[in-house]
């Protein structure tokens, strides 16, 4: 009986890791992102905000700006093949970006806020309307 018992606990236990939920993308520290960009670091720099807020609030350079609301219909523009840095104010709305981004096969994304950047003091850049 009991190996009959083991089997059991064996079949639930591979069938709970199989449905369990990934890991959620890291979130970088501002350090950490900064860091990346002194080191000339290739990486996709996704700004998931409309576009009033990068002229209003800033953004940094090299920024693709694709809206929450544009992401997936806009998905070809975003490439599989590099690290993805989703980014918002809080990093909520860049978070449901990579929800998406990986319910579509990505695979590497991580997070920033740049609220978090901006209180360390790192420069951003305001981008003109119709600029991207």
């Amino acid at each position: 009986m009991l190996p009959r018992i083991a089997l059991v606990c064996c079949l639930v236990s591979c069938a709970l890791s199989s449905t369990a939920q990934e890991e959620p993308p890291k979130k970088l520290t501002p350090d950490e992102l900064k860091g990346m960009f002194d080191k000339k670091e290739k990486f996709y720099f996704l700004d998931v905000r409309e576009p009033e807020e990068l002229e209003k609030l800033g953004t940094l350079p090299g920024y693709v700006n694709i809206p929450l609301s544009q992401l997936e219909s806009r998905l070809s523009e975003v490439p599989k093949d590099r690290l993805i840095v989703s980014t918002c104010n809080r990093a909520r709305r860049a978070a449901t970006a990579a929800e998406i981004l990986k319910k579509h096969g990505y695979k590497n994304i991580v997070l920033c806020a740049m609220n978090d950047w901006k209180e360390k003091g790192y420069e951003v850049i305001y981008p003109k309307k119709g600029s991207a």
